[in-house]
């Protein structure tokens, strides 16, 4: 294991190990962290999902850019990282809603994300399961869709270890001391025991010029460390998996292709296909928040208790948008932590009052977020992670 370097990263989900990647690609000899096992945080239960819609010009490219990086993967690492490009359909059922589309479209222009406006007519008539006879249009992308989170995460970590990046797993950073020319990161390796991880007395000081801190939902305990305050907390995110829809199957046999990942602002919730079913998820307005003042030891990659009296009305929003998953059971269901900030933005940048230490926390769509943000901080000499 590596004590010197330039850059350390810690954190090994999908942002973690797209700035280990992008450093890398830098030519800068850079080190990975995984406290568990990468993906063992929100990576592994988040849904996947790339919405290119955002009214922020930034993060419009950052999303962009990861649709752009994620599809070119396997070429490079030949890993399949799960990229479906079926489209993703935002649906209005208000004059209002579409105003607000008609809005982010001037932004979309500028970025050069292609979008189609589309009227209810013309949805029923490509996607004859959904119901629009409420709806007012629509605004769709044809280029992105979702992605398998576990997936594109070795992918890119394939990717990094052949730019040279080092990924250590089952090591926690402890402490951060700046001794005026680098970062001396005290690191604890973990061990398993009785089903929990735990640390052993193994310790190493690594000595980086550059850290950057990717945390997830351990984002309070990095920020204790540091002496900073980081407003992101974890709140729980639901998404269930219904059994397989006869109405999907007949439609789908018959050669025609998948349906968008299809969004339904008005109902806070999306909806797309998985093997012949459906998947729910929603982003429910007062979510449970959890681990306010850290992540339990005891907590890796679990799962909360399915609270499905919370999310009934978006459940009935999506029977009613297809009626023909009425008759579909549930198949499978995920409550996890994911990590939001007040204004839903990630923190991307600069640590307060710290030299070369770095913030890419409270991502809550990291998947489609990790691309760009590893961008931000490697390979783009324009960008503040490039300051030497």
């Amino acid at each position: 294991m590596k004590t010197q370097v330039k850059a350390l990263v810690i954190g090994g989900g999908a942002v973690g190990t797209s700035i280990a990647y992008h450093l890398g690609k830098r030519g800068w000899d850079t080190m990975l962290i995984e406290r568990d096992e990468l993906t063992s945080g929100s990576t592994w239960h988040a849904a996947g999902l790339l919405p290119l819609f955002n009214m922020s010009y930034a993060t419009t490219h950052i999303h962009k850019y990861s649709v752009d990086f994620y599809k070119g993967l396997e070429d490079e690492t030949g890993l399949n990282a799960g990229f479906a490009v079926v489209g993703n359909l935002r649906m209005a059922q208000t004059d209002e809603r579409m105003d607000e589309y008609k809005l982010y479209a001037s932004t979309a222009e500028t970025c050069g994300v292609p979008y189609v406006f589309m009227t209810p007519d013309e949805i029923k008539q490509k996607w004859p399961l959904i119901r629009t006879d409420d709806l007012k249009g629509a605004l769709y992308h044809d280029t992105d869709g979702y992605i398998n989170p576990a997936d594109v995460t070795m992918a890119m970590a394939k990717g990094a270890r052949q730019l040279g990046v080092a990924i250590e797993r089952r090591w926690q950073a402890d402490s951060f001391e700046w001794t005026g020319t680098h970062w001396d990161v005290t690191c604890t390796k973990m061990v398993e025991k009785g089903g929990n991880l735990v640390a052993s007395d193994e310790q190493v000081v690594i000595q980086a010029e550059h850290v950057v801190t990717a945390s997830g939902n351990h984002a309070q305990r990095t920020a204790r460390m540091l002496g900073i305050k980081i407003p992101a907390i974890p709140v729980e995110h639901q998404f269930v998996v219904l059994e397989k829809d006869p109405a999907l199957m007949k439609y789908r046999a018959t050669g025609n292709p998948e349906h968008p990942v299809i969004r339904d602002a008005d109902s806070q919730s999306y909806v797309r296909e998985e093997r012949g079913g459906w998947i729910l998820g929603v982003y429910e307005i007062g979510a449970p928040a959890r681990f306010e003042h850290g992540v339990p030891e005891s907590f890796r990659a679990d799962l909360f208790p399915l609270a499905l009296e919370r999310i009934e009305e978006q459940y009935m929003a999506m029977i009613h948008r297809v009626p023909s998953c009425e008759e579909s059971g549930l198949k499978d269901d995920f409550n996890g932590p994911i990590c939001y900030t007040p204004d839903g933005n990630p923190l991307v940048g600069p640590a307060p009052g710290l030299r070369n230490m770095w913030l890419a926390e409270g991502f809550s769509f990291g998947i489609t977020a990790a691309g760009g943000t590893g961008l931000l901080h490697g390979a783009n000499d324009g960008g503040w992670g490039g300051r030497d």
